[in-house]
């Protein structure tokens, strides 16, 4: 390799690294085309957006910027009731507006199936912990709330409650993204 080319690599790869090390929780997303992303390789699991820890299947990301809508109605049966169906794509940004119709308190939880089942266990440890960190939020009976997500990932996506008994229960859902 010409020493003439080094140089412009170099610089290349340093400049990679000091805006990968760097924070943007401020950064406006809305002008960005986040349908031609590939994140399919990237490991999410060590990044951090808009003040959030990542996940294998995606980020937390403002409520303004979805493109899609579901309600989600959390239930003492021990159910998660998505309307429209579940339907996502990729790369979409996505709002859930959640509540809890139940008389005791739920939890609604985006992740990989391993990031759920040790979520699942921590919360075995510690069954009175309280989420509202970007990628879980928990409602007590009658509460309502908002989250967003960006999927991108790992596309086989769980939504759990993660309360001890609750996901064994049959209080979580699976789809698999398009």
């Amino acid at each position: 390799m010409k020493k003439y080319q080094i140089l412009p690599m170099g610089l290349l790869l340093a400049s990679t690294a000091v805006f990968a090390a760097g924070q943007h929780a401020g950064m406006d997303h809305s002008e960005m085309d986040h349908s031609k992303m590939v994140s399919s390789t990237i490991d999410h699991s060590n990044m951090q957006h808009h003040g959030q820890m990542a996940s294998a299947v995606g980020m937390p990301a403002p409520v303004e910027q979805a493109t899609k809508t579901f309600e989600v109605s959390l239930t003492d049966d021990m159910k998660m009731h998505f309307s429209p169906a579940l339907n996502i794509k990729q790369g979409e940004i996505v709002r859930f507006v959640i509540s809890n119709n139940g008389k005791m308190p739920h939890e609604f939880s985006v992740g990989s199936l391993d990031e759920q089942d040790k979520h699942r266990a921590m919360m075995r440890s510690m069954p009175d912990m309280v989420h509202s960190d970007g990628s879980t939020i928990t409602l007590q009976a009658g509460e309502n709330a908002e989250l967003g997500w960006h999927f991108m990932g790992t596309s086989f996506v769980e939504f759990s409650c993660n309360i001890p008994g609750h996901a064994e229960a049959g209080m979580k859902m699976n789809t698999i993204l398009r």
